[in-house]
């Protein structure tokens, strides 16, 4: 844990075991701990000079020395802003790095707004400006995917789990090819559970992804025949501006696919959350036979609840149950766009 101040493994060891043994003899050095005692006096040479010259070690003038670590809440301190102050240095050199790495990757006036990623650095790259989130990821997810198996399923995004778990905020809107995915409602489930707020629409524009709407990636076209395409990284400007506004009007108009959020908007349920489940699956434009795989039921279980629900509305299409849901508050706010703005594509077949 000391590395962290800027000590070696062995300056630590030697600190730690200083600081436990109390003033001790240099010629007793190598028993305090049983690493030095094999790597014999070269290591611990060593590390006796950093600790002198990091101002965590006193010598005394006798004979033998005697060595005296120095007090870890004042020397801990000292080493801890010194840390930061290099740090910050360090962060305001790759700022400057990172002007000239934007001016530089483009010709042009106004074009410092985009830069263009190839699809082999997709991946680390949305992984990269994820983790710099702090406040709210927006996502449009869609295949095909950047990191996906052999047969093109999502292999799941491990540093989204990893920033819900530190506080930051998810909404994820999900194309209705990947909920058909196979295992897409599992993935999609897990995400849920950590805390994600996932929605679902027929058909998404494009795929996205936008940081703390300070910063944002999208796919790119390539700008000749010999350039493979990739994505493009979008810094504050109109442009990422107008893709955080074509994000919130998606996801006001798409489906929830949290049951248990919409309960809490809906008050005293009407459905239950298999059922929910079920509606949000049907008005998102899946087939029954995508449904039944996702939900692990038989289609014609899918065909039976479908049919309950259309006969507890009183209507006699998938399309009227869309408007009743909406009108009744079946599926909580989110679903309050479908009597707003009708969308007949997403409301399956009859």
């Amino acid at each position: 844990m000391l590395e962290a101040l800027g000590l070696t493994d062995e300056e630590a060891e030697l600190y730690v075991a200083l600081v436990r043994s109390g003033p001790c003899r240099a010629d007793r050095l190598p028993s305090l701990s049983p690493g030095f005692s094999r790597t014999g006096f070269g290591p611990l040479g060593a590390a006796l000079e950093g600790l002198s010259a990091k101002g965590l070690l006193t010598r005394t003038e006798d004979a033998p020395a005697r060595l005296i670590a120095s007090p870890p809440e004042v020397v801990g301190e000292v080493l801890l802003l010194r840390r930061l102050h290099e740090l910050h240095m360090a962060r305001a050199a790759m700022g400057r790095l990172a002007d000239e790495y934007r001016s530089s990757a483009h010709d042009g006036p106004g074009r410092a707004s985009v830069e263009f990623t190839p699809t082999a650095a997709v991946a680390q790259r949305a992984d990269q400006i994820q983790r710099r989130a702090s406040k709210e990821v927006m996502i449009f997810d869609m295949p095909p995917y950047a990191s996906a198996a052999a047969d093109g399923t999502a292999l799941g995004n491990s540093c989204e789990m990893e920033r819900l778990a530190a506080g930051v905020r998810y909404r994820t809107v999900y194309d209705r090819l990947a909920i058909e995915q196979n295992g897409g409602l599992e993935r999609i489930g897990r995400y849920i559970a950590a805390g994600e707020e996932a929605r679902a629409t027929h058909r998404l524009p494009m795929k996205l992804l936008i940081v703390d709407r300070e910063m944002g990636i999208v796919p790119a076209l390539a700008d000749g025949p010999e350039q493979p395409n990739g994505s493009a990284l979008i810094y504050p400007s109109p442009l990422l501006d107008g893709l955080i506004g074509l994000f919130e009007q998606t996801w006001s108009a798409a489906l929830s696919l949290d049951p248990a959020a919409d309960q809490g908007e809906r008050g005293e349920p009407d459905i239950d959350e298999s059922e929910a489940r079920l509606l949000t699956l049907l008005l998102s434009g899946l087939t029954d036979a995508v449904i039944a795989r996702q939900m692990g039921v038989g289609r014609r279980t899918v065909l039976r609840k479908a049919r309950g629900l259309m006969d507890r509305a009183g209507v006699a299409t998938r399309m009227q149950l869309g408007w009743y849901a909406a009108r009744h508050g079946w599926l909580g706010e989110s679903g309050h766009a479908l009597g707003g703005r009708g969308r007949p594509e997403a409301a399956g077949g009859a």
